[in-house]
C-alpha cells in the first residue's frame, strides 16, 4: 500500500544552505552596500529537490518589503540587497505524500569577512570580486518514511540533468560549496 510507512527504514536527504554577499563598491549606497541570495539547494547537482520538496517559506528581516517569500519551485532562492547583516528563517515544507513536518533551518546572513582584525573597517577587507560565502552542509533524516515519499527521494537522484538551473544568479553558481563526500554517497 503506496500510504503505508515503510518500517526499520531511514532516508537521508542532504541539503545546502547559506548565503553568498557581494559587496557593490561604488555603486553602494548607504542602505545597498551588498547583493545577496539566500538560498537552500542539494550538495548533488544532479539530485531534483523539487521531487521532495513542496515550497520553501524565507523569513527575511522585517525591514524588507514583503519580509516572508514562499517559493513553490526550484532553484529555491532569495536574492535582495541590503546594509546589514540579520538572521533569517528558512521552513521546507515536504511534499503533501510524505505526511512530514517541515523543517525550520535557520541562518545568518553574513555581508562582511570573518576574518577582519579586532578595530578595523571591514570594508578595508571587502572587494567587489570575491563575495562572502556563508553555508552550511545538513541532512534532514527521515525514519520510517511512507513508500510513495520514499520513491521520490530515490527518485531525484535519477536525473541526468536538471530541469532548472541551480540559481537564477549566475555569479552566485560559481561560489556554491563542493561536498568531498558526493561520489561516495552516491555509490552506497
Amino acid at each position: 500500500m503506496a500510504d503505508s510507512r515503510l518500517d526499520n527504514t531511514t532516508t537521508c536527504l542532504p541539503l545546502a544552505y547559506g548565503s553568498i554577499a557581494f559587496y557593490l563598491g561604488k555603486e553602494a549606497d548607504e542602505y545597498h552596500t551588498h547583493r545577496w541570495t539566500l538560498y537552500v539547494r542539494s550538495p548533488d547537482p544532479k539530485f531534483d529537490l523539487s521531487s521532495a520538496i513542496e515550497k520553501v517559506v524565507f523569513q527575511l528581516h522585517p525591514s524588507f518589503p514583503q519580509p516572508t517569500r514562499e517559493l513553490t519551485e526550484p532553484p529555491f532562492e532569495v536574492t535582495e540587497s541590503g546594509w546589514g547583516e540579520f538572521d533569517a528563517s528558512i521552513r521546507i515544507i515536504w511534499k503533501d505524500v510524505s505526511d512530514e513536518r517541515s523543517t525550520l533551518l535557520q541562518h545568518s546572513i553574513k555581508l562582511y569577512p570573518q576574518h577582519v582584525p579586532p578595530n578595523s573597517d571591514p570594508k578595508a577587507y571587502m572587494n567587489t570580486a570575491v563575495p562572502v560565502v556563508s553555508e552550511k552542509y545538513d541532512e534532514v533524516v527521515f525514519t520510517n518514511p511512507k513508500a510513495e515519499f520514499h520513491k521520490l527521494l530515490l527518485e531525484g537522484s535519477r536525473n541526468k540533468t536538471l530541469p532548472y538551473s541551480l540559481s537564477n544568479q549566475p555569479p552566485v553558481m560559481e561560489y556554491f560549496r563542493t561536498y568531498g563526500d558526493e561520489e561516495e554517497v552516491q555509490r552506497c
